[in-house]
Parts: structure tokens; C-alpha cells; sequence
């Protein structure tokens, strides 16, 4: 089975999975915050029923939220305080933290954990933001929990976070109780939206820093590699991973693609964009990869999932209108 397959088939399935169980597994519920608005008043209740019921509480907020809601909470059951999960990095990074921290504090026994994140929203790029929001509910979809995320409002001019949270939350904490959202959509066709709107990307009209056409030897493309990237704006620590990730994809479609592979780097003092091509059939799952395959780093079918670790943008399409061929398209930013 190919990595492409392979990894296609463990989403295909992990989203089944969530449509099987919707009430067992992972129930994103979005709340976004109003200037002078009571938190504690909206999320409170929630958290006391749940705490009424035996089941835990973990709040990994900002101190000042996480000691407004401790302050409410006390007295009613047992409350956890955990680092605060930071939205605005890379979605793997974020994915794999929330995860870890579910999976930590997992009561068991038939028990569902509420988590509360937040206050959290676009503090960077605004489409890293809504892919992570979309991504938690395939990635936790098997998860046993209540998970309320508070959002903050966003200054003029930037993203609706209202539309956001209806469109990435399957639920909504409002002041009549947790409701679900007739605006939701599902993770894979939010990712394909945002997907669209950066292919092809601007530098690919401009002259490549480093060109590799045919590329028929790795040990020459990593030394190229390591030699333009010296001169970047990357770190060597930021360089090396960068390069690990260009290395598993141009594998990949060297090993299950179709011949030649070309491989173009453009590197600019904000981001660096490589291009990695080949002739075979672009794979047409947003979701793959934001998870390991299985457990067994030895077995192979990791390499996407190592690949989107170490860049902050990683998507596949077909490399002309045509629909033939498939580029994907890895991108670091420098600042």
C-alpha cells in the first residue's frame, strides 16, 4: 500500500469513526467572547453540571480567565489547571499539544473530560487559525470530550469570527446552553477552500532561487538544499528541518508518484516555497497527515506527517489546469 493510500485511508476512516459516535467522541463547542460579557456567568454552568455529574474539569486558559472560572468553580468538583494551548502555531504543533493534553487527563471509566481553552483567534495568519479550528474535530474525533473554546473578537477589518466559530465549531456555548451550529461545514471542504486560495502562489511567477529538473539523485538535492538555505533567512536548526520535510516529499513522489520529479525553492526574507512535482495523480485529501499512520516509526507511511511538523503550510494539487500531475507545495515562513 503507498503512503498516499495508506495515510488516505487512516482519515477516511477516522472521519467515519466521528459520524458513528458524534455523542461519545469530541464535541467542539465555540463561544465567542463580548466586551464586559460575564464569562463565568455563559461558561459556568456548563462546568457545574459537568462537575455535578463526576466528571473532570481542565481549564488551560490565561491566568486571568483561568482564575475567574477556578474562583467560580470552587467547591463544585474536581478542577484542573494546565498550561495555556496556543492557537497561532503551527497546526500540527497545536494539534499534537491539545491532544497530549486530552489524552493526559482522560477520566475513563465511561467518563467525558471538559476542556476549556482560550481566549484564542487570529493573532497571526487568520487561515492558520481556521484550518486548526477545522483540524480539531478530525483529529479529536474519537476523544472523549466537551471541549469549549473561547474566541476573542477581532480588531476592524479583520477575520468574522462570528461566521468562524459557526463554521468550525459543530457547537455553540450561547446564553441558552450549548446549541448546535447550522452554519458548521466539515473539516475537509473548510481546508479545500483555504487550500484554493493559495494555489499556485505568487512566487512561482518569479525565477526559483533553486531549480532541479529530472531530480534522479537525493544526496544532490540535499546538498543544494543546505547550501541555498545557508544563505536564507531560516535558522540552521529552522534550515535542517525544512529540509527533512523537502526530503520526504520529493521520496514520496519519487517512490508512488510518476517520473521525472522536479523540485523548485523560492526564498524570500519573509518565506521560502518549494514546489515538489511529479506525473502521477495529485492525492485529493486535505485531512491526510495530521496524524502518524500508526505507532511504528520503523514501518514507513509517516512522511506527510513529518513533513507538515516542520513547515507551516503543506498542500497538494494538481500541477496544471489540466488536472495532470501533482505539486505539493511546502512553505516556511522566515519572520
Amino acid at each position: 500500500m503507498t503512503q498516499r493510500n495508506e495515510e488516505h485511508q487512516t482519515s477516511q476512516h477516522q472521519r467515519v469513526e466521528q459520524q458513528a459516535v458524534p455523542q461519545q467522541g469530541y464535541r467542539h463547542i465555540g463561544h465567542v467572547l463580548r466586551p464586559g460579557q460575564d464569562l463565568t456567568g455563559v461558561v459556568g454552568p456548563v462546568l457545574r453540571e459537568a462537575l455535578a455529574a463526576g466528571e473532570p474539569v481542565v481549564v488551560a486558559c490565561p491566568e486571568a480567565v483561568a482564575n475567574a472560572l477556578v474562583g467560580a468553580l470552587r467547591g463544585a468538583g474536581d478542577v484542573h489547571v494546565a498550561p495555556t494551548q496556543r492557537i497561532d502555531d503551527r497546526p500540527p504543533t497545536v494539534l499534537a499539544a491539545i491532544a497530549g493534553l486530552v489524552d493526559e487527563r482522560a477520566p475513563g471509566a465511561g467518563r467525558r473530560l471538559h476542556l476549556v481553552t482560550g481566549p484564542g483567534g487570529p493573532e497571526a495568519d487568520p487561515a492558520v487559525w481556521v484550518q486548526t479550528e477545522a483540524l480539531l474535530n478530525h483529529v479529536l474525533a474519537g476523544r472523549p470530550v466537551d471541549h469549549v473554546c473561547l474566541l476573542s473578537p477581532t480588531a476592524e477589518g479583520g477575520p468574522d469570527v462570528d461566521a468562524v466559530a459557526a463554521a468550525t465549531h459543530p457547537w455553540l456555548l450561547t446564553e441558552d446552553g450549548v446549541v448546535r451550529s447550522p452554519a458548521f461545514r466539515s473539516p475537509d471542504e473548510l481546508l479545500r477552500e483555504v487550500q484554493r486560495a493559495t494555489v499556485p502562489d505568487p512566487l512561482e511567477e518569479t525565477e526559483p532561487t533553486l531549480a532541479m529538473v529530472d531530480l534522479d539523485d537525493m544526496r544532490a538535492l540535499r546538498r543544494a538544499l543546505h547550501e541555498v538555505l545557508a544563505d536564507s533567512a531560516l535558522s540552521p536548526d529552522a534550515a535542517q528541518d525544512f529540509v527533512l520535510a523537502i526530503d520526504e516529499i520529493t521520496a514520496n513522489a519519487s517512490e508512488h508518484g510518476v517520473p521525472p520529479v522536479d523540485v523548485r525553492l523560492w526564498c524570500t526574507p519573509e518565506r521560502l516555497l518549494c514546489a515538489v512535482t511529479d506525473r502521477g495523480t495529485a492525492f485529493d485529501d486535505p485531512l491526510v497527515g495530521y496524524g502518524p499512520a500508526h505507532g511504528d516509526m520503523a514501518v514507513g507511511g509517516m512522511g506527510l506527517w513529518l513533513a507538515r511538523r516542520s513547515v507551516d503550510s503543506l498542500t497538494a494539487a494538481p500541477a496544471d489546469e489540466s488536472g495532470d500531475g501533482c505539486t505539493v507545495r511546502l512553505v516556511v515562513n522566515a519572520c
